[in-house]
């Protein structure tokens, strides 16, 4: 079946509500962001919709972020439809994100996964990154990383992985202090001074390991 799957830029306004239907079937509601503020991201901070298809059946939606001046995609989302989960789509996903002509420049994909330590769904949350580390992902270790609250809620403690079709073992930490500055500013609306990223940028070492 894997083999008749099909990964392509949103263009149109039918594959975008094809893309937003998975989107809201897979998130809570505390996870989602209003759709108004997907489509300002496209348009204005030139975020990528994508959406696999299996033999014209939507599958997958995804939202990727090209990190300015870097060889590095920010995964700001990922979904795969109900009834497509655990036939490994997914990974499959994840492991051709760098053969799509739009992402052909890019070596290493960054993103965020809640912290297993954190919060009631420890077992969902060991799940998603078990998912992640299938496709290959390793886990930026040696500091902590916080989204920016939202809400008046508190910040809420995740942790960043990478994937990469290099076999790297490390990174160093002022390439990833640009990338997360660049996500605060540009996927999350934050000032460039704001308190959370200040404290993240400052907790960064030198190099960072993959884990």
């Amino acid at each position: 079946m894997l083999d008749n799957i099909t990964i392509s830029e949103v263009k149109t306004d039918n594959e975008f509500n094809d893309a937003i239907k998975i989107y809201e079937e897979a998130f809570p509601e505390g996870e989602k962001r209003p759709i108004e503020d997907i489509k300002r991201n496209i348009e204005e901070n030139h975020e990528k919709m994508f959406i696999a298809m299996d033999n014209g059946v939507p599958v997958i939606f995804s939202m990727i972020w090209p990190v300015r001046d870097s060889d590095f995609l920010f995964l700001d989302y990922i979904a795969v439809r109900k009834d497509y989960r655990g036939r490994g789509i997914g990974s499959l996903f994840l492991q051709r994100i760098f053969d799509i002509r739009e992402n052909n420049d890019f070596n290493h994909m960054i993103f965020e996964v809640e912290n297993p330590e954190e919060g009631d769904n420890k077992k969902q949350r060991m799940a998603r990154i078990k998912f992640y580390r299938k496709a290959g992902a390793k886990t930026l270790t040696g500091f902590k990383y916080f989204l920016p609250p939202r809400n008046n809620n508190k910040s809420q403690e995740m942790k960043l992985m990478i994937i990469s079709r290099k076999n790297i073992r490390n990174v160093s930490g002022e390439r990833i202090q640009s990338i997360l500055s660049e996500i605060y500013t540009h996927i999350y609306n934050r000032s460039s001074n704001d308190g959370t990223l200040s404290g993240i940028l400052g907790d960064i070492p030198e190099s960072i390991n993959l884990e």
